[in-house]
């Protein structure tokens, strides 16, 4: 899972499937905005970085897959468009964007450790000493706090509503007070050292939207014919089962000629595709006409009944 804080909402739940996402980008890039864009989705959570309109980072993580670049984007825009993922933007300061790039592109030292159980004392001691950048992320289920370090001083704070790299720890070490914290401690390049590539420069992002408009198009063609098949072929099945009851019932009334009456009409009246009521109808009509020639209407209407209460109690 990628853990980051919420920054300064500029629009939540949103349904990404109902967007075109390159004519968004293209609003954000015309805008300068500077801040990030997180995709939750059915197959993983994707993060989409932009300072200052330029998209410099694109990661998308999954159980056991972690994609980066423009194969990020192709899983984003697939998977936003498979249905059920939502989209929230967050606007942060260009210097923080680019913080949390080089923190989602940074080397895990340590991650998931239980707060309590950590020597605070001594890791700080150990980033001091071997002048680490990076950050320590902090978090529970439900908030989540990043404490920037350069060359193994404290750089400043990020918390959820934060734009800003902040300067005051209340609100960011408060987060380290609540039960069950954890801690990742991740080492980083510097903001200078790293590549800084504009995907939306670098790739052609409308090809690759287009590839998963056709992409979700062709499965959902599958999806449809499969559905077909299946419905065709339990529609066989009934039919086979409505035909076999309807004629054991005429053998038990009328004897074998009367299975052959049912048998017959049967294949005349009912359509080869499903058996509706309307058909069922028209056959119990056109048997009753058939079955008078060989036995008396007691013995008809009798037969009709069991049909009916058969046909009734099938699934």
């Amino acid at each position: 899972m990628i853990l980051l804080p919420r920054g300064n909402p500029v629009k939540e739940q949103i349904d990404p499937g109902k967007v075109n996402l390159p004519d968004a980008f293209g609003k954000l890039r015309s805008g300068s905005f500077s801040g990030y864009l997180r995709f939750e989705t059915g197959g993983g959570t994707g993060v989409l970085i932009f300072e200052r309109g330029r998209l410099i980072s694109a990661l998308f993580e999954a159980e056991k897959e972690r994609l980066v670049a423009i194969a990020a984007i192709g899983r984003v825009f697939e998977q936003s468009l498979a249905g059920g993922a939502r989209l929230d933007i967050y606007r942060l300061s260009p210097e923080l964007a680019l913080s949390i790039h080089a923190l989602l592109h940074g080397e895990v030292l340590y991650r998931g450790q239980e707060l309590k159980l950590i020597d605070i004392k001594a890791l700080l001691g150990k980033l001091r000493d071997e002048r680490m950048s990076g950050c320590l992320r902090i978090y529970t289920d439900e908030r989540i706090a990043l404490i920037f370090y350069r060359d193994g001083s404290p750089l400043g704070f990020f918390h959820d509503g934060s734009t800003e790299i902040e300067t005051t720890a209340n609100t960011s070490m408060s987060v380290a007070q609540l039960p069950g914290a954890k801690i990742d401690v991740l080492i980083t390049k510097q903001a200078e050292e790293l590549e800084l590539t504009d995907l939306l420069q670098s790739a052609d992002i409308a090809p690759l939207w287009q590839k998963a408009v056709d992409g979700i198009a062709r499965k959902w063609r599958v999806q449809q014919e499969e559905a077909a098949r299946l419905q065709e072929k339990r529609e066989q099945e009934r039919r086979q089962k409505v035909a076999g009851l309807l004629r054991a019932a005429a053998e038990r009334h009328l004897g074998k000629i009367g299975g052959s009456l049912a048998e017959k009409e049967f294949e005349k009246v009912v359509p080869a595709a499903a058996v509706t009521e309307p058909a069922l109808a028209a056959f119990y009509d056109a048997l009753a006409r058939a079955a008078k020639l060989v036995a008396g209407p007691t013995a008809v209407n009798a037969m009709l009944e069991e049909m009916k209460r058969g046909v009734r109690g099938l699934p």
